[in-house]
């Protein structure tokens, strides 16, 4: 009989509710849009995430960067870092680079001599850097090449300095121990790439040159950028290469780009404080709605407990009341959430400074989001539902 009972208080429960069709909606809407907006966050900051890391390996650092910081550079030669790393099977390839700061970078042209200081300039060996990076496919104007002569200039560089288009010669100065050295190049092609990427500011040249610039005799490098057939497996290779060279350091994106990752986390926790913050805004609409059909259905509550049934059964019905709000918003939340979540995974849109979103839908990431409207939505329901049970039948049939 208790079974048949709950049975028929959960259909008069469903019948109290879409009576009221409007009130359900809203109500079930408003737990919807919260779940819509706590998945939105966490996609589209998810997303960030992914193409920050995306864009540091495949521009900056590799999927590993190899480096020696107690000397500051590879005490051995490049080609020979980069032949043993070759040797191990999930790396598809390694390049070597060497970093260092121009003291000023100069363009003289008709309309006047523009100069930039303290400019940070990557060496790299063409042959091996187009097939470790992104660096020559981020070029958006001039020659996807990169001769002994020659720099790639970052877009808000190429700005700063006065340049039009992917032509002119650049006086590069470097200080060294040896003293100051400098060196014209010719500028051909202009990078452009997400904040992530590091490409916008900075010039890349020829490793050779570079060396000549500071001085170096040895086929020297400050790091070297590897490349993996399975990125994911980037702890692997890291402990091989330093079983191979125990006094160089071996690190992946996240560990090299720490700080932007921590900055990004925090960001990505906060406002999904914030979003299940909104789920009290939820919890009002709910608790609106079910007061209002207490309060227009208090002729129906009082037939109900002449009839016999019980305080508990009341309370009962209004929580099925909030349980069938909560199902609703949470499914119509997770359809909706999903829609744009795949929509964003097969259609990448770029934000903040050129960064392309890498999104990628996982079912079980709206499994909390739901599972907390739905909470909350019924827990919403509990106040309502007391106050139609603190009603005397008596009281109640005075309505009619």
């Amino acid at each position: 009989m208790e079974g048949l009972g709950v049975r028929y208080l959960f259909l008069i429960a469903r019948r109290i509710l879409f009576k009221r069709k409007t009130s359900a909606l809203t109500a079930s809407m408003a737990v919807a849009a919260t779940i819509f907006l706590i998945t939105f966050n966490g996609v589209v900051l998810s997303g960030v995430i992914n193409a920050v890391e995306r864009d540091l390996a495949t521009l900056q650092y590799g999927n590993l960067e190899i480096l020696n910081e107690g000397e500051g550079y590879l005490d051995r030669p490049d080609y020979q870092v980069v032949a043993t790393v070759m040797r191990h099977p999930l790396v598809e390839a390694a390049s070597p680079r060497i970093t260092a700061l121009a003291s000023e970078v100069s363009h003289a042209s008709p309309k006047g001599t523009w100069k930039v200081y303290n400019v940070m300039v990557i060496g790299v060996n063409p042959a091996l850097e187009a097939k470790t990076s992104k660096v020559f496919q981020s070029i958006i104007a001039g020659r996807a090449e990169l001769f002994k002569g020659d720099a790639l200039v970052g877009r808000d560089l190429a700005r700063d300095l006065g340049l039009e288009g992917a032509k002119g010669l650049l006086k590069i100065k470097v200080r060294s121990p040896l003293g100051e050295n400098s060196k014209y190049v010719r500028v051909s092609g202009i990078m452009l790439s997400s904040a992530a990427g590091g490409l916008n500011h900075i010039l890349v040249v020829h490793i050779d040159l570079l060396r000549e610039l500071l001085g170096w005799k040895h086929k020297y490098a400050t790091s070297i950028v590897v490349k993996l057939s399975q990125p994911e497996r980037a702890g692997e290779v890291a402990a091989w290469i330093e079983s191979q060279y125990p006094d160089y350091q071996v690190k992946t994106p996240r560990e090299a780009a720490k700080a932007w990752f921590n900055a990004i986390v925090e960001g990505v926790s906060f406002i999904n404080l914030v979003g299940y913050a909104g789920m009290i805004a939820s919890a009002l609409a709910v608790i609106t709605v079910l007061t209002m059909m207490v309060s227009g259905k208090t002729r129906d509550i009082g037939v109900l407990r002449a009839l016999g049934v019980s305080r508990r059964g009341i309370i009962l019905l209004f929580i099925f009341d909030g349980m069938l709000i909560g199902l609703i918003g949470a499914g119509l939340g997770g359809l909706i959430s999903s829609i744009v979540t795949l929509w964003l995974e097969n259609y990448p849109v770029a934000f903040f400074g050129n960064l392309v979103l890498d999104v990628k839908f996982n079912p079980l990431s709206l499994l909390l989001p739901m599972l907390v409207g739905f909470a909350i939505s019924v827990a919403a329901s509990i106040y309502p539902a007391w106050k139609a049970s603190t009603y005397q039948p008596a009281e109640a049939m005075r309505y009619f």
